[in-house]
């Protein structure tokens, strides 16, 4: 039986729970509405290459490409965006702007979320390495650089059903050439702790990826005490504000999904 740590309370010793129950997991009137990621946006060095990797490779379908330079008249015109600063001329240029003509592709997965490449020139040639680089193959060394300070976004997970999807695309990317690591799966205290299980590898501009399974379909989550996942011992101010000392962890909502 898992015990309850108190707010503040001292770093745990071996075999101590780590866990906060007592964790403000929804708060606010947006509650709910955000029901996924439309997209996100890497860079690429060269989209035929990409494009063969991400459609080839991984499977996503392409659903949009177009090209335009990065300027407001740019985006009104060949990007076609309607709103925002894109729809005047600029009186006078912005101190952050940077003009450059890009390709885009945007790929679907599976549910309908997107993933978009930008082909732009000089994308760095080795980008910056994820913090927890050692989780990476070895080759990381020849495809990405250290890093000077942290980026916008450290790397991507793409989700599969299940744990035997995890380990085909292992075997799968494996045989096309391409180096991935060892699967790597999240334990915790006494091996109780449960998360999801993934490898990691890079596409062939040196972005660092990650495919990953919470094996939803597994019978045991719907048993599984979700307050093993807040493990931080000093959680910040906002995690435990009007917190109820009696509230049970709520599951993930693919947990459940028919009581959402």
């Amino acid at each position: 039986m898992t015990t309850t740590a108190p707010r503040g309370s001292h770093s745990p010793t071996s075999g101590e729970s780590q866990h906060h129950q007592h964790i403000l997991q929804e708060n606010g009137p947006a509650k709910g509405l955000i029901t996924g990621i439309n997209h996100l946006v890497l860079f690429t060095r060269d989209m035929d290459e990409g494009v063969r990797f991400y459609r080839d490779l991984l499977g996503l379908r392409v659903v949009r490409t177009v090209r335009f330079t990065t300027s407001a008249d740019g985006l009104r015109t060949a990007a076609n965006h309607s709103s925002g600063g894109a729809v005047e001329s600029e009186s006078e240029p912005s101190a952050i702007a940077v003009t450059m003509t890009v390709r885009q592709v945007f790929f679907e997965m599976g549910n309908g979320e997107l993933f978009s490449l930008y082909e732009a020139p000089h994308v760095a040639e080795k980008p910056a390495a994820p913090v927890s680089s050692v989780l990476w193959p070895s080759v990381k060394s020849e495809l990405c650089s250290q890093p000077v300070e942290p980026q916008k976004m450290d790397h991507l997970s793409f989700d599969v059903p299940k744990h035997a999807d995890l380990v085909w695309f292992r075997k799968h990317l494996l045989a096309h050439g391409v180096a991935v690591s060892e699967i790597s799966e999240r334990r915790g205290v006494n091996n109780t702790h449960r998360f999801i299980s993934s490898f990691y590898f890079f596409d062939p501009s040196g972005n660092p990826l990650e495919i990953a399974s919470f094996d939803a379909s597994d019978a045991a989550w719907q048993s599984y005490d979700f307050s093993d996942w807040f493990m931080d011992e000093e959680p910040v101010p906002a995690l435990l504000d009007d917190s109820p000392e009696d509230v049970q962890p709520l599951a993930p909502h693919w947990v459940h999904p028919s009581a959402e």
